[in-house]
């Protein structure tokens, strides 16, 4: 062969080669950029499913249909980079990194959506099978607990991935699902201990205190507690005994000791002595242990836990309930809230408001609720639905004597627990009436950086819209109180996050405290707002970092704060995260 020839057939080889290469190049860019586009729609259909919060949707069939489609989604993008032209890729140093690593995680979001989906049926069999009250119920609730522990179990064992040497874009997103799959393993954990021990403790028997809060009169991070009783739980019944007046049931001085930061911030209101004075710490564990010591001082009677119930709570188990009658009245989850927050209080006198026996509705309408909750026709789903939303608001807190159950109230977020980046704003009646309904909340927070962290200036604006024509218990005055109709007296008591300095508040009086409230820091001052007129307080402080989170702890109000900070707007019905 003329070496003109040998040339030529070196330069079609070559040229064959280059084309091969291209051709190879093309259909391992096709197949990735199809993963991508697989994946893109397999992480939105998760993302829609990992932002529902509430239990009646996320446990829908179409909840169940979606997870199956981001599984298939997810293994079609593991098929588009799996293949013999794919491998030639993985023996490459760098590029075959990143292509096993994002075949790892579409075959990790695979199994993660296939779990999903199969831990949801599941749920479904249980919460749609035929279900009694009693033992069944407990039953139900051990095998709702079985499933979640299986689920997270399934979770354990799968594979990310590579994880370093990662560009840019595959690094986040590897390191975003990880985090979103240790989230999901936790929440399932915590799913199946709180069934576990909701199971044990309906099984009983157990004694848990109950603490009926009002919202027409304000403590911190809940209403005042103006009736007490117990609730016994045995073979999967709960019966509530009659709640009394809390008015009636005060101690002597000392008969119960108040030690710690309670004692340090707020002992001049003798919170051990009267009932109604407890809750002006918004850390629930603290105020249900002392509750527990007060009752067994008082009746002699040890309970096992504390639970808290609002108006606002008792309206949305109501919705899963139905009616109940009080005299002549029908009440529902409609008009519920009206009745106990205004109506029943319309036309008392100063005589009443003085008379510690007289007895609010609260208690025999949760009675009435709880009864028909036993029922064997309730809807599972809308109970779940009803629970999550009033644990998310402080409207159903949960404490237990008993260490393991006190974890699962605290991983569930009923526990009413702060942390060191806890922000709340909270007014404190100390009026006797039932104005808070009327005292509308608005907070604006603002944040702006410096050399040593970040100073931060939260400004809350408190209007009294106490319409003329209320009762004397409504709207005052207490007898005794140097007050006039529609005036509302309180304490604005603000938690900051841990590392605040530099505190200050204007726009009240004197500081009656300024110091560590559990993980928090407390400051708290008197205000009077006189009815028709506006109260700005303006509270400053600094933090030691540039960035960081802050959340807004919810207030129990009604209405719910209205907060802006960080360029939105939202409400504190639920725990918000604030970022800077």
């Amino acid at each position: 062969m003329s070496e003109s020839k040998r040339r030529r057939t070196r330069w079609l080889v070559g040229l064959g080669v280059v084309v091969l290469l291209l051709v190879w190049g093309a259909v391992v860019a096709a197949g990735a950029w199809s993963a991508y586009r697989h994946d893109q729609r397999g992480l939105d259909a998760l993302q829609s499913v990992r932002q529902t919060s509430d239990p009646t949707t996320l446990t829908a069939a179409s909840t169940e249909a979606t997870l199956h489609g981001a599984a298939a989604e997810f293994g079609a993008a593991h098929d588009d980079l799996t293949g013999p032209l794919m491998a030639p890729v993985t023996w490459l140093p760098v590029l075959g990194r990143q292509l096993r690593s994002a075949r790892a995680l579409s075959s990790a979001a695979e199994q993660v959506s296939t779990v999903g989906a199969r831990f949801l049926g599941q749920v479904h069999d249980v919460l749609d099978q035929p279900h009694g009250a009693g033992p069944e119920r407990v039953q139900s609730l051990r095998r709702l607990s079985a499933l979640s522990l299986s689920a997270a179990h399934q979770l354990d064992g799968i594979d990310t991935g590579p994880d370093q040497a990662l560009v840019g874009p595959l690094a986040r997103k590897h390191d975003e699902f990880v985090s979103q799959l240790d989230g999901v393993r936790r929440r399932l954990a915590t799913a199946a201990v709180v069934s576990s021990v909701t199971a044990t403790i309906l099984q009983g028997p157990q004694t848990y205190l109950v603490l009926a809060a009002n919202n027409a009169e304000m403590r911190a991070g809940s209403g005042a507690f103006l009736e007490v009783g117990t609730a016994d739980a045995a073979d999967g019944t709960v019966h509530l005994g009659d709640l009394g007046p809390s008015g009636a049931l005060g101690l002597a001085p000392g008969q119960v000791v108040v030690t710690g930061d309670l004692q340090r911030n707020w002992g001049w209101l003798e919170p051990g002595v009267d009932w109604r004075t407890l809750g002006v710490t918004p850390q629930f564990p603290v105020t249900a242990e002392l509750a527990s010591r007060m009752w067994a001082a008082r009746s002699g009677q040890q309970v096992q836990g504390v639970l808290a119930v609002d108006v606002v709570g008792l309206s949305q188990i109501m919705a899963v309930t139905g009616p109940v009658q009080v005299g002549t009245t029908t009440l529902d989850a409609s008009n519920v809230a009206q009745y106990l927050l205004h109506d029943q209080y319309a036309g008392l006198s100063d005589n009443a408001t003085g008379d510690a026996t007289r007895e609010d509705a609260l208690g025999t309408i949760a009675g009435d609720a709880l009864r028909q909750l036993q029922g064997e026709s309730t809807d599972l789903r809308g109970l779940a639905s009803a629970v999550s939303g009033a644990v998310a608001g402080r409207h159903l807190m949960v404490w237990s004597s008993d260490p393991t159950a006190e974890a699962a109230w605290m991983a569930s977020g009923a526990a009413g627990t702060l942390t060191p980046s806890s922000l709340a704003v909270n007014m404190v009646n100390q009026g006797g009436n039932k104005l808070d309904q009327f005292l509308p909340v608005t907070v604006h927070l603002a944040t702006r950086s410096d050399v040593t962290g970040t100073g931060v200036t939260m400004t809350t604006v408190l209007t009294n819209r106490t319409p003329d024509g209320q009762s004397q218990f409504i709207a005052g005055p207490y007898p005794g109180l140097p007050l006039v109709y529609g005036d509302y007296s309180g304490i604005v008591a603000d938690n900051l996050p841990a590392g605040a300095t530099g505190i200050t508040m204007t726009g009240a009086g004197p500081l009656s405290s300024l110091g560590a409230e559990g993980p928090t820091m407390l400051v708290a001052a008197p205000l009077v707002i006189h009815q028709g007129a506006t109260a700005t307080v303006v509270v400053r402080f600094h933090l030691p970092t540039a960035h960081g989170t802050m959340t807004v702890v919810p207030s129990a109000r009604v209405p719910a704060e209205q907060w802006t900070a960080g360029g939105r707007s939202f409400t504190d019905e639920r725990p918000e995260t604030i970022s800077w």
